[in-house]
């Protein structure tokens, strides 16, 4: 698990658990309320906390392996921030900002990666209530009861999907652990389909408001180390399929069929080349969405198509799944509401997300070939 892939999970089991505790604190068990309670209720609870620090255990349990990753991290309104990311055996990761320039170390390396940081005036609000709304359309909150977490009393809550999605599609439950005191949470559990115990992390000597310094904010790069300034981070800009297709340095490939409404909409390149420390890691990928007109970004067709430097390294992408062929092709098939799917072209590593019928995520990958 990558430093990136910690960042994001983190991000997006802090908002779930923000969602998750203004739910429950609304009274939510009578009845329902309204998207905009729910967002008056979660920003009462945080406009109390100036600042905060903690030490994260993160502990993973994937194919008979346990992974354990360390961070230690703080956060200081409006936009700094600080995290130290440790894994056994090697060097350590450190992640800074002071609002204005990040900065990423790896010590491994001794590599800093520079960032210029975009004005951000926040999420519109509109795009706030949508997320809560999709949130109470999607998930069943319950609280379990309360328990002590490090020595603090918190609330037990159990959060399941309603359905699966492609955000949570090996997910079946979550625990999480609330403060009563910060409402900030202090232990997330992670269930597959199974019920077996997949990730489990901890929050660890939690500090509230105490003052930190925004000296603490400021980087100091280490001697010797080899600085890659990234320039001004931008957003990813949405590109025709032609366009697509001109900046891509492989050939993209398009599907022949798609199902009755849907078509093209826009396009996504990345390519972590101009700031991975790992030349083994380099990899680009183009993004392809298909859209419906009217219907909501969750009942896109995705197709992800991305090619690995050194594609030995990424096995793990064929790990989860049901053994499938796609006209003789291995692949692997994951169902649920958002079915995916995954198999290999040449060099291309595919994967195909459709919120339809199963036969549907079929027809649409046969029609993919590597003359398409």
């Amino acid at each position: 698990m990558n430093s990136v892939t910690i960042t994001k999970k983190f991000k997006s089991i802090l908002v779930l658990t923000l969602i998750a505790v203004a739910l429950f604190a609304s009274g939510c068990t009578e009845e329902n309320p309204s998207a905009e309670e729910i967002a008056t209720q979660m920003m009462d609870k945080q406009d109390s906390i100036q600042d905060y620090s903690y030490t994260m255990h993160m502990t993973s349990y994937a194919e008979g392996k346990t992974e354990e990753i360390e961070c230690k991290y703080m956060f200081k309104k409006p936009d700094k921030f600080k995290e130290i990311i440790t894994r056994p055996g090697e060097g350590d990761q450190i992640d800074v900002s002071d609002g204005e320039i990040a900065w990423s170390y790896f010590q491994d390396t001794n590599t800093v990666l520079k960032e210029k940081l975009p004005n951000n005036s926040g999420a519109p609000k509109e795009d706030y209530i949508n997320t809560i709304n999709e949130f109470l359309n999607d998930h069943n909150v319950t609280l379990l009861g309360v328990e002590s977490v490090d020595g603090r009393t918190a609330y037990l809550l159990e959060i399941i999907p309603k359905e699966t999605d492609r955000d949570y599609e090996l997910i079946s439950k979550i625990k999480i652990w609330v403060d009563q005191e910060t409402w900030m949470p202090l232990r997330y559990e992670f269930y597959n389909a199974d019920g077996n115990l997949t990730d489990k992390n901890e929050i660890r000597d939690l500090k509230v408001n105490t003052g930190i310094p925004d000296s603490e904010f400021q980087f100091e790069i280490p001697d010797g180390a080899k600085i890659v300034d990234l320039g001004e981070i931008k957003p990813y800009e949405e590109l025709s399929l032609e366009e697509a297709r001109n900046r891509a340095s492989f050939k993209i490939l398009t599907p022949e069929y798609l199902p009755e409404g849907y078509k093209f909409s826009y396009s996504i390149i990345t390519n972590n080349s101009e700031y991975s420390s790992d030349p083994d890691s380099h990899y680009e990928t183009v993004e392809l969405i298909y859209a419906k007109e009217g219907a909501s970004i969750k009942a896109s067709i995705v197709l992800t198509e991305t090619v690995y430097k050194n594609a030995s390294t990424y096995s793990i992408f064929m790990s989860n799944g049901t053994d499938v062929k796609i006209n003789g092709t291995e692949g692997k098939y994951v169902s649920g509401e958002a079915k995916t799917l995954r198999w290999k072209l040449g060099d291309i590593n595919l994967l195909l997300g459709v919120p339809l019928e199963e036969d549907e995520i079929f027809k649409i990958a046969e029609s993919i070939s590597e003359k398409s």
